[in-house]
């Protein structure tokens, strides 16, 4: 009888789950909902730590935003604002505006990489010291699918929530100048098991579709893997990827999780 009732009450919140996005998903967010996160960055090869990185989302009226900062134990630090505006009849949210400052171990600015996609302006600017910075600008239509960072992360959680066969969606980089470029994922139907944290996990790979660019971007194109967990609202749970596209590998992994990595001398 105890095996019937746990099954019955495990059907009842999994329903009420379910329920609970298809009902909030009118207002845009919804299944598109991403909660706070804190993460631990690591070196994929040593598994050593490198940093904390802290990521929140707060609901406005009508709009969410989304902020993100990464702090390095060698002093750098990377901060990223955006916002999106809710839309109706459970569409996902659509980004206007992305700013993405990097920063040096000293303190000093490295890069800013921002977008307004009201305006279509896209804009990558390179510090160089006492140098006048790099500003590379375009302005261009911006397709009404893109996302970076977080978004991105909104639109994949959502899509896994619609259990969605396969998933696009366009991004901005700054490689160095500023690009538009289309991304597809495909999701495993298959669970995968990864050795940064427990349970029966979607892996999912990003790909950059540069055209007949490829060829020669190839060998600047980073890799990109995110972890989904689907017993968690398939809530992010870690990724591997490139920063500031010159192939440095790092690995974010949620917290708490089973790391067992190295913590160097004055980690928090």
């Amino acid at each position: 009888m105890w095996k019937v009732l746990a099954a019955l009450t495990l059907l009842l919140v999994v329903s009420i789950f379910r329920l609970t996005l298809i009902a909030s998903a009118a207002d845009g967010a919804g299944l598109f909902d991403l909660a706070n996160t804190d993460v631990t960055i690591l070196n994929p090869d040593s598994k050593q730590v490198l940093g904390y990185g802290h990521y929140k989302v707060t609901h406005l009226t009508g709009a969410m935003s989304f902020e993100g900062e990464n702090r390095f134990l060698n002093g750098e630090r990377d901060h990223e604002v955006q916002r999106v505006e809710l839309t109706p009849n459970g569409a996902p949210p659509r980004l206007v505006s992305y700013q993405h400052w990097f920063f040096h171990g000293d303190g000093s600015p490295e890069s800013l990489d921002a977008l307004d996609a009201k305006t279509g302006t896209l804009v990558c600017t390179h510090y160089n010291g006492a140098e006048a910075p790099d500003v590379r600008q375009s302005k261009v239509v911006v397709p009404p699918d893109t996302y970076v960072g977080s978004t991105q992360l909104m639109l994949l959680v959502g899509r896994l929530r619609e259990r969605a066969d396969s998933i696009s969606m366009h991004t901005f980089i700054c490689l160095p100048g500023p690009h538009i470029v289309a991304m597809t994922v495909t999701p495993p139907s298959a669970k995968a098991k990864w050795a940064m944290y427990p349970g029966n996990l979607v892996e999912v790979e990003l790909v950059p579709d540069f055209g007949w660019l490829g060829a020669l971007a190839g060998p600047f194109i980073p890799k990109s893997y995110g972890w989904f967990d689907p017993a968690d609202g398939f809530n992010y749970v870690g990724g591997l990827f490139d920063r500031f596209y010159t192939h440095r590998h790092l690995m974010m992994v949620r917290a708490p999780s089973n790391l067992g990595a190295v913590q160097p001398t004055g980690a928090p």
